[in-house]
């Protein structure tokens, strides 16, 4: 019998899948073995509600490594450097980083080059794309810059598949919408307790979250809402529901596979296979099994599991394991998780099964996963006393993408959480409140939190899907059908198996331009300017980047 309170792990052995850690740590004693303080960071430096997809107003930058290794990254994703200078109509800013950067470094960085890089901060690009690998460009620098920023990352083995990359990214983004989107939610049902618990406390009620969502129309949850898995463990019926093209959201809930028990026998091997998706007796995904296959093309895929992202320099629980260990206050054997961690001469690195989906053409835009060991903590919160599930967070993320925001600004969903447990944790520790068990739940909440990271281009964004067939609509007296000349749909799409409601009419191309001229001036954030106007927000925020692209391409290429 599982209890939803003990926290759980989502790590197995690659031998024997088989989890790792099931339960029993002293919790109470985390905030006290761990030590080092989080470094502290940089204000919000933009309006979060203020257009947050135009390019043209939040802006799009690089940040690659120092030396010939940047350079050479550089020149693989000029392309994409091109196109983003085209959308933006700004030059692309190019920051330079060292290989190393503690988190106190890292946020001098940011303070001290990054925030004074332009003379007033609206100036400053919100987009950030990190190019390199956990050893070329360090993981505390994304923890930073993510704190009030869209940030991604773009790490492989092969200067190649950054080309690939950058070409399957720009292809999607001239292709056609899809006539219809699925987000799938998956759980690998694998007996144990991790899995079990995230199913129950996180997957089930994000179905009826997303479900509940879809009941308010179109601008609800614009996606068929599937729940991806039986009780019986299988990698096909995984890949089968990946293959499938209206699936362009998937949700995944499983075991990252850690060391086996004799421990991995190469560095290779490692790379390879840690945080490979377990499906336990079943087997795992490892990034050779998803390089060539189709596998979520155009989609943004969240895996929640342990070392789905990569593995760091130093876990920031390995002090604290350690400590455990060594005090025999551990119910388990702590060395199962510990060998997974990276040793003192070992480079960190991104996991194989990332590099491999978005390096395949025909797969995902975006990856969403775990960068160290994955609780339970950032879906199941434990510091009131009483366990409190959390769904709600990954729902409003995945939310976010299928209604076609762009993936940096999807993830700030998930990712203003952090911030938020961090300044709890602060609180409590300038009014030197006596909870040292409440302290221990939300450290580990706040560390939790942390691990979670964007790969891939934060700017991508899924597409949005094809108006359905409706009755044909009377434009009101005197409108312009602007919605027709750009390309989208201005009105909602009427649900079939409802009786449809009177259409309100087109806005008119007078309350258009009126609407579109407060976003290029910037008076007013977007939300409010498409409530006064009665527009849809993202509707507007599209309008506004194709109304001043096609008075650019006029401008530049006058009849």
């Amino acid at each position: 019998m599982h209890n939803d309170d003990d926290p759980q792990l989502l790590l197995v052995d690659a031998d024997t899948h088989n989890p790792t850690f099931t339960g029993g740590v002293p919790i109470g004693t985390a905030r006290g073995q761990v030590v080092p303080k989080q470094a502290e960071t940089a204000g919000f430096l933009w309006d979060e509600l203020d257009s947050p997809n135009d390019l043209a107003r939040q802006r799009w930058a690089v940040i690659a490594p120092e030396g010939e290794e940047g350079d050479a990254l550089l020149g693989r994703i000029q392309p994409l450097i091109t196109a983003r200078h085209q959308q933006q109509d700004s030059e692309v800013k190019i920051y330079r980083v060292p290989a190393r950067m503690s988190p106190d470094e890292a946020a001098r960085w940011k303070k001290q080059v990054f925030e004074t890089s332009e003379k007033h901060r609206d100036d400053l690009s919100r987009y950030q794309l990190i190019l390199g690998d956990l050893h070329q460009v360090p993981a505390e620098l994304q923890v930073i810059q993510a704190t009030d920023a869209f940030v991604g990352r773009l790490a492989f083995d092969r200067g190649e598949d950054y080309e690939a990359y950058v070409d399957k990214l720009l292809a999607a983004e001239r292709a056609p919408n899809p006539a219809t989107l699925r987000a799938v939610f998956h759980t690998v049902h694998d007996g144990t307790g991790a899995t079990t618990i995230g199913h129950r406390a996180l997957v089930e009620p994000s179905l009826e979250l997303a479900r509940a969502l879809q009941t308010r129309g179109p601008a609800g949850f614009p996606a068929e809402v599937v729940e991806g898995a039986n009780e019986s463990p299988s990698p096909d019926e995984f890949l089968d529901l990946a293959r499938n093209p209206a699936t362009t959201a998937m949700f995944s809930v499983s075991h990252g596979a850690g060391a086996p028990r004799r421990g991995w026998s190469t560095l290779a091997e490692q790379r390879a296979r840690q945080g490979a998706m377990s499906f336990g007796d079943a087997g795992e995904l490892a990034g050779a099994d998803l390089a060539t296959t189709s596998f979520l093309p155009g989609g943004v895929w969240f895996m929640l599991a342990c070392f789905g992202a990569g593995t760091p320099t130093t876990s920031k629980y390995h002090r604290w394991l350690t400590a455990l260990a060594a005090q025999g206050q551990f119910q388990g054997q702590p060395e199962a998780v510990l060998r997974s961690l990276p040793g003192a001469a070992e480079r960190p690195f991104i996991a194989a099964l990332p590099k491999a989906v978005l390096a395949n053409p025909r797969g995902p835009l975006a990856f969403v996963g775990h960068l160290d060991l994955a609780w339970t903590y950032s879906f199941r919160e434990l510091d009131s006393g009483k366990g409190q599930n959390r769904p709600s967070r990954f729902v409003q993320t995945i939310t976010s993408l299928v209604r076609g925001n762009r993936v940096g600004a999807a993830f700030r969903e998930l990712f203003r959480y952090f911030e938020q447990t961090n300044t709890e944790l602060s609180t409590l520790d300038e009014g030197e409140v006596a909870a040292p068990l409440r302290r221990a739940h939300l450290w580990m909440l706040r560390q939790d939190l942390a691990g979670y990271v964007v790969l891939g281009d934060p700017a991508a964004r899924l597409p949005a899907p094809q108006p359905r067939p409706r009755a044909q609509q009377i434009a009101a007296p005197g409108s312009l059908d602007i919605g027709g000349f750009l390309g989208v749909n201005l009105l909602p799409p009427r649900e079939t198996a409802a009786p449809a409601p009177i259409a309100s009419p087109t806005p008119s191309l007078a309350t258009l331009e009126e609407a579109i001229g407060h976003m290029l001036v910037g008076d007013l954030p977007a939300k409010v300017i498409a409530e006064r106007h009665g527009i849809d927000r993202l509707t507007l925020e599209d309008l506004t980047v194709r109304y001043r692209e096609a008075g650019r391409a006029a401008i530049k290429s006058p009849s």
